[in-house]
């Protein structure tokens, strides 16, 4: 559905009208309706904007073609651990006539930028924690009783050198 074609499709009619002249524009691209747009139906404020933006980036791109686009979503929904949006995806793939070796390649590369996101998010955390208690007095400090801090340091507490 080209995005003229949207706008055109909202003005000048009732908020409902237009949901649903939409709603069925995306089924018949889609060959269904997302959950999403379904439940926000009702809702034809917060819906025809919504429909408005993901007209003009999802479905009219400039650049890329309908396949890519649909690979695209499913390595995001992929990376964002959405089961419901993966599924939908999948099926909508299948309708594009999109291999299941693309898609699988999709869910490959998706995983491995997902996981080296979510090593690197907690790598810094993890250093910059290190740095802030390299004193492990701080740590006995902000954690007294701490049962973590207790079993890793048995022999600071005791006075010991040795470890049970």
């Amino acid at each position: 559905m080209k995005f003229e074609n949207t706008l055109k499709g909202i003005f000048g009619k009732e908020p409902d009208d237009a949901v649903q002249e939409l709603l069925k524009n995306i089924e018949d691209d889609y060959g269904e309706v997302p959950f999403i747009l379904k439940a926000m139906s009702d809702k034809p404020n917060v819906l025809l904007p919504k429909i408005i933006y993901d007209d003009a980036v999802l479905r009219n791109p400039e650049h890329l073609d309908e396949k890519t686009v649909e690979l695209i979503t499913i390595g995001v929904a992929t990376a964002l651990k959405c089961d419901h949006c993966l599924k939908m995806h999948l099926r909508v793939a299948r309708r594009k006539g999109i291999s299941e070796e693309q898609v699988f390649e999709t869910i490959l590369l998706a995983s491995a930028l997902s996981n080296t996101a979510a090593l690197a998010q907690a790598m810094r955390v993890f250093e910059s924690d290190k740095e802030e208690h390299r004193d492990t007095e701080t740590i006995k400090d902000e954690c007294p009783g701490c049962i973590v801090y207790e079993n890793n340091h048995k022999n600071n507490l005791n006075g010991s050198d040795k470890t049970d």
